[in-house]
């Protein structure tokens, strides 16, 4: 159990490193909030490996995916992120620097980085996928039951990790970043990133 739970947070971890839109919310967070708000988005970003991971094990698989489905998945994450390129484009110019904490509510960050990992429509694929190469293995052989668990508390566990380390970085490195950041709008870099992913999604549907 212990080599399982390893190895799928250490999937979870690689599998999160790209330049999605959790990924570039948690960096705007922090470095224009606090550290504790890219914490709090990052925790509200990994919970919903939990739940996709969870549909995987319980027989959602690879060749079960309805297509229409994953098509309704995709759109809407569309409107999700036109919304929130929108809503950074709206905000006034924030300054990178460092930010009292008593000021800052974590309450949005927490829901906005949910519903923006919620909306991923490549989660149950590729949980789906992890799930049915693990299957026929020694790791899932010896207890079923228990190792659906650690499956599915390990996804979220690494993908956490990986937003963790994003905010480390992003604040160990602000002092360095503001020098460039503060010549330019962060807001409209993030929202013209946000509307990019949106534009991506509707050219793979088309």
């Amino acid at each position: 159990m212990i080599a399982l739970f390893l190895l799928v947070s250490f999937i979870s971890f690689i599998g999160s490193v790209h330049p999605g839109a959790v990924n570039v919310a948690v960096v705007q967070t922090t470095l224009t909030q606090s550290r504790r708000a890219g914490l709090w988005l990052a925790l509200g970003g990994s919970l919903p490996e939990i739940v996709y991971s969870c549909l995987a094990v319980r027989g959602v698989s690879l060749l079960n995916l309805n297509t229409t489905w994953l098509t309704g998945m995709q759109l809407l994450s569309v409107p999700v992120l036109l919304v929130a390129g929108m809503a950074s484009f709206r905000q006034k110019k924030p300054s990178v620097g460092p930010v009292h904490e008593s000021v800052v509510k974590h309450a949005f960050p927490f829901w906005r980085g949910l519903v923006l990992a919620a909306t991923n429509p490549q989660l149950l694929p590729f949980w789906s996928a992890v799930w049915f190469s693990l299957s026929s293995t020694m790791l899932l052989a010896m207890n079923r039951q228990q190792s659906q668990w650690v499956f599915i508390v390990a996804t979220s566990v690494g993908a956490f990790a990986l937003l963790t380390a994003m905010v480390w970085l992003a604040d160990r490195h602000r002092p360095r970043l503001s020098r460039f950041l503060n010549h330019y709008p962060i807001n409209h870099l993030t929202g013209a990133t946000f509307i990019g992913m949106a534009c991506w999604q509707v050219v793979q549907l088309w």
